[in-house]
């Protein structure tokens, strides 16, 4: 029995891509191992979707060598997709190189590299596997590619069209996520509001998070990654509705000026996008709006950014991620003309982040002043403790995994393990606000 580990790089699709490898190949003879040192197989699903990425992947496979010169390694994921023909001229220092379709054929192809041509085939639930996020989490891909084609992604050039799981198989799985204990469904795709666009069963987005909710049991559920173009305004609906539905919109809104959205391939402008924020937070006052913005895109001057920045003043974001241009072949932006410089666009995202943190520290601030007033405790799911300390690392219902900040609970030595262990969820009582984190006690309410 091949011993392998895999280094996940990238997006939370990425990760739950290396879950599935790690099902696959359990189930066909190989053991998952959490350390390299313990591996006879390295397998590093990269990611290729701007160039720090594929420079970290690089990286990451030729730091395995070096560590392992003599264990075997083959690279996969979407880097692997996009430039199968260049990397396996070029990387001769590793074993093998897959794409990003796992199937029998990747664990044929796997077993040919290691030498485990015996390997068995035995079908398990995907939930048998070890999983590669925080106890008590677990992300589900609901559809595969895009079709917004976006001028500047190369998603579609790596992934292909939208290709939509069906509503029974993604239900069945959140079952089985249930059963052994997950408490919080994060529901991805690279375009989560698309989700069955693509299917002639006529499945949406919306009916799916309905479907999901008739699960009798007590979760959290959260859609990530929805277009701010084709956004499904009966999720609010749900969201009042039913309180296992987090009121947690992730909507990525790239920029705000007209000539630059355009240039981007979107439809939307600074006021409809603004509405959009608006008609969120009036519906649900207590809504947690998330977003990302792209600075540096080409043509972006003085003013389109100073329409960007009122308009993230405007809209007050609570969670905001800023990235810069990043000059990808074979996407339509890829030859425009008036590329803007590397420390323009740096000094752009800066001013962005600089301005957000302001934004969110405020608006965590209304919340610890709010949970003073009512001395309502706030439920939260443990991630890890602090080595050596009485403090646990811990998320709300606001806080999305590995994007947003935490809630650091300090829980009394005499609290229950059991009960505070990670995976679990706890309620507690905010004390302050840490940068963007907030800092709680544990409460026994």
């Amino acid at each position: 029995m091949k011993r392998f580990f895999i280094e996940s790089l990238g997006c939370a699709k990425n990760q739950v891509d290396s879950e599935t490898i790690i099902t696959l190949l359990s189930n066909a003879g190989f053991k998952y191992t959490a350390e390299a040192t313990e591996a006879e197989l390295i397998l590093v699903n990269t990611c290729g979707f701007i160039q720090p990425a594929k420079e970290e992947s690089i990286s990451t496979v030729m730091d395995f060598r070096s560590r392992f010169p003599d264990k075997k390694i083959i690279m996969t994921g979407c880097l692997s997709q996009r430039y199968m023909s260049e990397l396996e001229k070029e990387m001769t220092e590793i074993d093998g190189i897959w794409g990003t379709e796992y199937s029998d054929s990747f664990i044929n192809y796997v077993a040919e590299k290691t030498g485990n041509s015996g390997a068995s085939r035995t079908k398990s639930p995907r939930n048998h596997a070890p999983r590669l996020t925080f106890p008590g989490s677990a992300y589900v891909k609901i559809a595969e590619g895009c079709v917004n084609k976006c001028s500047f992604c190369a998603i579609p050039i790596i992934r292909g069209d939208l290709a939509s799981r069906p509503s029974k198989e993604i239900v069945d799985e959140v079952k089985d996520l249930l059963e052994i204990g997950i408490h919080e469904i994060n529901l991805v795709a690279q375009d989560s509001a698309s989700y069955g666009m693509d299917s002639a069963a006529q499945q949406n987005i919306v009916s799916l998070v309905r479907s999901i909710l008739e699960i009798k049991k007590d979760f959290w559920l959260r859609v990530l990654y929805l277009h701010p173009d084709k956004f499904p305004f009966a999720l609010l609906d749900i969201a009042l509705a039913d309180s296992r539905f987090l009121p947690y919109f992730d909507i990525p809104f790239q920029h705000a000026s007209t000539k630059i959205l355009r240039a981007m391939g979107r439809k939307g402008d600074s006021s409809t996008y603004a509405n959009l924020a608006s008609r969120i937070r009036d519906t649900l006052p207590d809504a947690t709006l998330r977003t990302t913005f792209l600075v540096g895109f080409p043509g972006e001057t003085d003013e389109d950014f100073t329409t960007l920045t009122d308009f993230q003043k405007a809209i007050k974001p609570d969670w905001a991620g800023v990235f810069t241009y990043s000059r990808e072949e074979d996407t339509p932006a890829f030859n425009m003309k008036n590329q803007v410089t590397k420390k323009t666009a740096n000094d752009r995202k800066q001013k962005l982040e600089e301005a957000q943190t302001v934004i969110t520290s405020a608006w965590l601030a209304a919340k610890l002043a709010n949970a003073t007033k009512t001395a309502a405790p706030m439920q939260v799911l443990v991630e890890e403790r602090v080595e050596g300390s009485d403090l646990f690392l811990c998320r709300s219902r606001f806080q999305a995994p590995e994007v947003d900040g935490l809630t650091v609970v300090e829980v009394p030595a005499g609290a229950d393990k059991a009960k505070t262990a990670p995976g679990e969820r706890i309620n507690v009582c905010i004390t302050g606000v840490r940068g963007v984190d907030l800092t709680a006690v544990y409460s026994h309410e």
